[in-house]
Formats: C-alpha cells, sequence, structure tokens
C-alpha cells in the first residue's frame, strides 16, 4: 500500500456499514435471544437479522490457476497491534471455556468491536475450504471484496492479501471463528490459515454512487 494511502482515513461511511452496523446487529441478536425465549421472536425479526450478515459475508473475487473465482467468506476488522496479543490470550481463553454463544457476542460488544482497539486498514477472513480462492491468492495476493446489502447499498474493496499459518493473528482469527461457532480445540487449525485484507481502494458501487471512488 502507498505512503498516500497510509495516511489517509477510511471512508466513515464504510466504517459505519461495515462495522458499527455490524454491532447493532450483535446487539438486536442478543435481545432476539431474550425475547424468543418467552416465545415472540417473529420471522420479519429473524430475517432482518440474517440480512444483516451481508455487512459480514463479501463475495471474495481472486484470479489465478484455479481461474476467476468467486467465494463469500465471513471477514471482521482486526485488532491494532499493540492490542493484538491480549485480545488473543482472551478470546483463546475463552474458547477454552466453551462460553455460549450469547456470551462470546456479549465478549464481541464489550471487548473485541471496540472503535478505538481496531485497524480498519485490514480486514480479515479465515480459509475453511482450501479449494480455488486459497489457490488463487497462493499465486496471487490480489483480491477484491464485494459488500451487498439488498435493495441498495454496495462496496467493492480492493485488496493485498497476507497469508498467515501461524503467529498471533492466525490464532486470534481461528480462536473468534471457534468462539462464536462454540467449535472445540480439538479442530486442526492447522488446516485453516487465515488471510489479512490490506485495503488498497474503496469503491461506493450504490445506485447513487455508480462506482465512486472513496478511498
Amino acid at each position: 500500500m502507498s505512503s498516500s494511502c497510509m495516511q489517509r482515513k477510511i471512508p466513515d461511511s464504510f466504517i459505519e456499514y461495515v462495522f458499527r452496523g455490524r454491532r447493532k446487529m450483535l446487539e438486536r441478536m442478543l435481545l432476539s435471544k431474550g425475547i424468543k425465549q418467552e416465545g415472540y421472536l417473529g420471522v420479519a425479526r429473524r430475517q432482518e437479522i440474517y440480512l444483516g450478515f451481508t455487512r459480514h459475508n463479501p463475495v471474495v473475487i481472486s484470479c489465478g490457476p484455479a481461474g476467476i473465482n468467486g467465494s463469500v467468506k465471513g471477514v471482521g476488522f482486526v485488532p491494532k497491534q499493540r492490542y493484538l496479543a491480549e485480545l488473543k490470550d482472551l478470546v483463546l481463553e475463552k474458547v477454552r471455556e466453551r462460553i455460549s454463544q450469547a456470551d462470546a457476542v456479549r465478549l464481541l460488544l464489550e471487548e473485541i468491536y471496540v472503535e478505538e482497539r481496531l485497524d480498519f486498514s485490514k480486514l480479515s477472513s479465515i480459509e475453511l475450504a482450501r479449494k480455488h480462492t486459497w489457490v488463487n491468492l497462493k499465486a496471487n495476493p490480489r483480491a477484491t471484496l464485494v459488500f451487498y446489502t439488498p435493495p441498495t447499498v454496495s462496496y467493492e474493496v480492493r485488496v493485498d492479501v497476507e497469508i498467515h499459518e501461524s503467529g498471533d493473528i492466525w490464532e486470534y482469527v481461528n480462536g473468534l471463528h471457534d468462539l462464536y461457532h462454540r467449535a472445540a480445540r480439538g479442530r486442526d487449525w492447522s488446516k485453516t490459515p487465515v488471510y489479512v485484507f490490506k485495503i488498497r481502494e474503496i469503491y461506493d458501487n450504490s445506485p447513487a454512487k455508480m462506482g465512486e471512488r472513496i478511498f
């Protein structure tokens, strides 16, 4: 990434969409779990929450030996370097404790998804399939992430890709996945590398902007 891009700030509109909107969705999930226990969780509320997951699941477009490929993957912002080791240790501790999904969401809101602790120039994802995207990104570490939330919100994010198969960020992202999905630590993490997507450009692809570059 050029020094000029590093000095520029990720647009607030994108942070509002990908991060703050996701925080609000998690807060509603906690509320919905409480309502559901009383029998009042309706279809509309469930659909609203499911739609909110589009903020988390862009299509990752890659090109390489496996051809031009698009794969839906969950992503999230990574901690700033000074917080990474501390948050990694916290996540791994809670994975070992096998806390409930509701408690995991509370932990995300209170400790992990805290705006001042996150590096908004980097997104991460865990590679579970190791197929087309994996083959392509090993050969060509460039990709485009396409976010779309119906009916009109869409962002195109062009990135450089780092692949991590060990180290703090690898443990952190694998741990975060297992924390939320309540997977046992016995899962073989050596089979699930981690991508760090370093943002180079962002385009607003909404009908009002039609591909305007905003970063």
